[in-house]
């Protein structure tokens, strides 16, 4: 998704195997490992409190509050915002990570310019295309996919997958397997996940996931969602029950080593189907969600 001004248009089913969001794999673990990068579990800036994995998305059309601004409020480590250039003015002692969207995005200027980020050392990761599995996100073949990833390679950072709607649909898998075979290099899995409230089956999906393939996650979108909801009066999830499995999921995850980063969704807080899940209000602050999320785990040296 990229952000609030596209929703997903199927109406999903909101049990947990069918809520949006999204062999033996060999030795290498996705591909083999170019000298140039760097596995290690990610960190952020020091901070007495936070443990560097919590980021935020925004796009920088942000409809509510600034993008900025918002990830501040937040106090993430680490952010992205479906683009590819580092934008401006992007918050301090904060991690941009540039994005691949779509097959329009691997240009040789965009290359170009994330390797000469990584030279001055504002790009550490690459994050893989854009649901790609979905008509109405970057909507690639795998082969489209795999025909591209050798450019993306290339840039010479840890490598993130592309972001399925869903962590176990089958075009992920087939990239996945693909890389394998291929010797592709996938340095950590993107995962997308909007799920109800169950935390014990969310944590299952991403122990399955790691468990397939052995190699890191980062949770680059997730939230609880109503795809049916037409109002936001009849969304299943209020704001209390969202609040509640935040604060239940967050150290889970948190706890999880292969966990490497993740990054809440915030819903729109207009639209029916994502309300509950906002961080930011219409009025651009806070809600109480947003509230304890910047709560936890904080980056206390984030700044404008």
């Amino acid at each position: 998704m990229t952000r609030y001004h596209l929703l997903p248009a199927l109406a999903l089913l909101l049990s947990f195997s069918a809520c949006k969001k999204d062999s033996n794999p060999s030795s290498n673990n996705g591909g083999s490992k170019d000298s140039t990068t760097n596995t290690t579990p990610p960190t952020g800036p020091t901070s007495p409190s936070g443990s560097g994995k919590k980021g935020a998305d925004f796009s920088t059309n942000m409809a509510y509050g600034t993008w900025n601004g918002d990830i501040v409020a937040l106090k993430a480590f680490w952010y992205y915002t479906w683009g590819t250039p580092l934008p401006s003015p992007s918050p301090q002692n904060c991690e941009f990570v540039s994005m691949f969207w779509g097959a329009a995005n691997v240009t040789t200027a965009n290359i170009t310019a994330v390797q000469q980020l990584k030279a001055q050392g504002k790009a550490k990761y690459v994050l893989g295309f854009n649901e790609p599995n979905r008509s109405d996100q970057s909507n690639m073949t795998v082969s489209q996919a795999l025909a591209l990833w050798p450019q993306l390679e290339s840039i010479g950072l840890p490598l993130g997958s592309p972001a399925a709607d869903w962590p176990t649909r089958q075009w992920i898998y087939d990239f996945l397997d693909s890389c394998i075979a291929g010797k592709k290099r996938v340095d950590f899995i993107c995962v997308h996940m909007y799920v109800g409230t169950d935390d014990n089956g969310f944590v299952q999906t991403l122990q399955d996931l790691y468990n397939k393939y052995h190699l890191p996650i980062w949770i680059t979108e997730f939230a609880t969602a109503d795809w049916n909801a037409t109002t936001s009066s009849a969304n299943a999830y209020p704001p209390d029950q969202v609040l509640a499995f935040m604060q239940r999921l967050l150290p889970k995850l948190e706890a999880l080593s292969f966990v490497q980063r993740y990054s809440w969704f915030s819903g729109d807080p207009k639209g029916p189907q994502l309300w509950s899940s906002a961080l930011i209000d219409a009025n651009g602050n806070l809600t109480a969600l947003g509230s304890w999320y910047a709560s936890y785990q904080p980056n206390t040296a984030i700044a404008k």
